[in-house]
């Protein structure tokens, strides 16, 4: 044998032992795994321990002797008024920041309505003003549920009708939905 052959044997591992490199990858998981176990075991078993003797403690805050209870309120004296007061009523609001009565609509089956919006009662007053202001009267047809309203334009006749006025709301910048019932 030469010296390059006895070199080569003693670099390369001999196949009588091989390494199973997927055998030490996977040892190294499951160690990785109950590491992390045990860590966490510890920490919430600190935590827990720490709750239990922290509730277990009595605070000096807690323990107060009764005692004659505090004044809060003093009695005051009415005194006479020599004129009765009168409020007036708020004329300064306007009818438009006054709730617009509802035109309401129960669709029936087949009809072609735009539906701009489902809502509670509240933000369906919002909304109506905010559309009236832009000169769109819709009508409120019933929601889903009891406290849902649908805010509706139409019925319409035809497609045609519809297609009008949707290039209208999309100008508006009003977002809707086509519907028929």
């Amino acid at each position: 044998m030469s010296s390059m052959e006895t070199i080569n044997e003693e670099i390369q591992p001999s196949p009588e032992i091989p390494a199973n490199t997927a055998q030490k990858q996977a040892k190294r998981v499951f160690i990785g795994i109950a590491a992390t176990i045990t860590v966490g075991l510890t920490l919430a078993g600190w935590y827990l321990g720490g709750r239990i003797f922290a509730s277990e403690k009595v605070h000096a805050a807690a323990v107060t002797k009764l005692g004659a209870a505090p004044v809060i309120a003093k009695t005051i004296e009415a005194v006479p008024v020599a004129e009765p007061v009168t409020v007036a009523a708020d004329t300064a609001k306007s009818t438009a920041d006054a709730p617009p009565a509802w035109n309401t609509v129960v669709p029936q089956s087949g009809e072609l309505y735009l539906q701009l919006a489902a809502m509670g009662p509240n933000s369906t007053n919002e909304y109506l003003q905010t559309l009236y202001a832009k000169g769109i009267h819709p009508r409120i047809a019933p929601g889903p549920s009891d406290n849902l309203h649908r805010l509706v334009i139409g019925p319409y006749p035809d497609k045609a009708a519809l297609e009008r006025e949707q290039q209208e709301l999309q100008a508006g910048g009003i977002q809707f939905i086509a519907r028929r019932y």
